[in-house]
């Protein structure tokens, strides 16, 4: 008996996450299509194949929705840097990684943008607090492969990750003005808000960062 409760419980656990799946999945061809304000959560039932009622099971509002999407983007540039950041490698080699990783994963910078003011602020205690967690454990990660690449102690290693992770949520924020079409800005204003790209603002700042705490390391 306890035996076949326990496999109603994993298949029934296997159907959750598929069908979870299947909502991010929809989710992503409608931003894809329509930009975050084109998401709403008749769409997104409509798009996903289920009744309105049974997306809420799953997920309750947009912003737990792109929460949800933001720990997908977050657990993959965790991977990729976990597998190609190397010991040896220079601050600026790191440096380089690091905006690739975030340029190149889907959503990441847009959803990084608006974690706190629009996604965070708008999600109930208890998903946010369950991706809080999932989010904690991901750069413990995160800071733990950065040490062993850098050579950094773990009485700095925290400070270092979040300081990266902060340059690198700001620069995701400037980003977003410098996606503004530059056909509707004065000619001025163009290369300010060129200026703010995500990789000319946020690349030079990591190398500066890792070169200021990597050579006292190397030096120790």
């Amino acid at each position: 008996m306890v035996l076949e409760d326990n496999a109603k419980r994993a298949r029934s656990e296997d159907q959750k996450a598929e069908r979870q799946a299947g909502i991010l999945a929809a989710a992503r061809e409608i931003i894809d299509e329509s930009g975050f304000d084109g998401v709403t959560m008749s769409g997104l039932a409509k798009r996903a194949g289920l009744a309105k009622g049974t997306l809420y099971l799953y997920v309750r509002s947009k912003e737990e929705l792109f929460l949800l999407l933001f720990l997908e983007a977050m657990d993959e540039v965790v991977d990729r840097f976990k597998a190609n950041a190397k010991l040896g490698d220079s601050a600026a080699h790191l440096a380089h990684l690091m905006t690739e990783n975030a340029l190149t994963t889907p959503l990441f910078l847009p959803l990084f943008a608006r974690l706190v003011a629009v996604i965070e602020a708008n999600v109930a205690d208890e998903p946010l607090f369950t991706a809080k967690r999932r989010l904690l454990a991901l750069g413990h990660e995160w800071s733990m492969h950065l040490a062993y690449v850098t050579g950094v102690g773990p009485d700095q290693v925290e400070a270092l990750a979040r300081t990266l992770m902060m340059a690198m949520q700001g620069a995701a924020q400037f980003d977003i003005s410098a996606q503004r079409d530059p056909e509707g800005l004065p000619d001025d204003m163009r290369e300010a808000f060129g200026a703010y790209a995500f990789a000319p603002s946020f690349e030079p700042s990591a190398r500066l960062i890792l070169e200021a705490v990597m050579a006292p390391a190397l030096e120790g």
